[in-house]
Parts: C-alpha cells; structure tokens; sequence
C-alpha cells in the first residue's frame, strides 16, 4: 500500500502531460488530433497544408524546380523577399510553345504571401498531332506544384484551368485567382494565363517582380 499514492500521481499526471501536448501551439491538426487520441478536422488539416506553402520559401522553391523554373532561393527584392524562376516548353517546338514564369514573393524571409504562374501559350497556325498532349500543361504544371503540398484547386478552378477561362475561388484562407485572355495577333486559340495563390489577410501587396 505504501506504492499506492506515487501510483496515481502518476496516472494522474499522465492525462495533463496529453492535454499540454495537445494544446502546443507548434502541433497541426493531425498531430493534435494524434495527441488527443481523436479524428482530425478536416477543413484545419487542409488550412495546415495550404498554410505550408507560405510558411515554407524553400519548399516552394524546391517545388517549382521540380518543374524546369530553376528559380534561385527566396532573396531580399525591393522591399520584400522574392524568387522567380522561367522555363519554356516544349525546348523542340511541336506545334505549340508555352512560356513560363513563377514568382513567390512576400514580406519576409520565412513568409510568402504570394504565389503566381504566368503563362503565355502560343499555337502554330496548324498545331501537329504531337500538340495535343500539350494542352493540359498549364493544369498540370498548377495540380503537379499543389500535389507537393498534398492539396488541390478544388473543382472551380480546376474547371476554369481545363477551358482556359478566368474563374476565383477561396480556400482554407486562400485567395486563387485564374486570369486568362487572348494574346492579341496571335492563333485564336493563344491564352495569356495567370494562376495567383494569396494568403488572405496578407500584411503586404506582393512585390511585382516579373518583366523587371
């Protein structure tokens, strides 16, 4: 009997230990879902993983050059922090070229407040057959990068990426915006199309890098 009240401090101290864990600002949703021996939200897992893309510059960066951007690290530009990266594709014209940029800016070194891909998609008069695989780039260029991030445009903008069409939607606290418009004396088909990614409430405008 004497082991008896050193037990259940034990015991006793053993829920409270769970609890702190599980309340530690520093944990997501699948870790304090984890710590509290419970299902995860799925609407705060998704906040989460979104919010990794701009609480990370290094993994952004790392995801865009997954993609051929060969963009440099997240640097001092201007007033903020930026990186940007090009890449034009297909190197060996097939019937259609698309001319890339990727931009990730914002006001701090360990925060981004904007991602945005640019996309100029030019057709020859008479696209080959070869040219076909070619339309989908801009989708998959856009689903590849958020797959890196393990989330998705959601159907609004997935819709507007497969028609080339502009189209705004918000998700777990994220503004996406698709621009597109016709490049004027070119194939009626060619698409001017900008993909923006923004952290609602952002404390700054994001710095306009591209054309500088």
């Amino acid at each position: 009997m004497r082991f008896a009240a050193p037990f259940l401090l034990i015991v006793a101290a053993a829920p409270l230990a769970g609890c702190g864990a599980a309340h530690d600002p520093a944990l997501n949703e699948q870790q304090a879902a984890a710590a509290q021996n419970r299902a995860p939200d799925r609407d705060k897992v998704m906040a989460d993983r979104w919010s990794g893309i701009f609480t990370n510059p290094a993994a952004v960066v790392a995801a865009a050059n997954d993609f051929g951007f060969k963009a440099e690290g997240y640097r001092a530009s201007g007033k903020g922090y930026a990186a940007t990266g090009k890449v034009t594709w297909p190197e060996k014209p097939n019937g259609i070229a698309v001319e890339s940029v990727f931009e990730a800016t914002g006001p701090a070194a360990d925060r981004i407040e904007t991602v945005r891909f640019t996309f100029d998609v030019k057709h020859d008069a008479k696209p080959g057959e070869r040219a076909r695989d070619s339309y989908g780039y801009v989708r998959r260029i856009v689903l590849g990068f958020l797959s890196r991030f393990e989330v998705g445009p959601g159907d609004t903008i997935n819709g507007a990426l497969q028609r080339r069409e502009s189209a705004k939607d918000v998700q777990h606290g994220v503004s996406i915006v698709v621009d597109a418009n016709p490049i004027s004396g070119g194939n009626a088909k060619d698409r001017h199309i900008t993909v923006t990614f923004t952290r609602v409430g952002a404390s700054a405008p994001a710095n306009q890098t591209q054309g500088k």
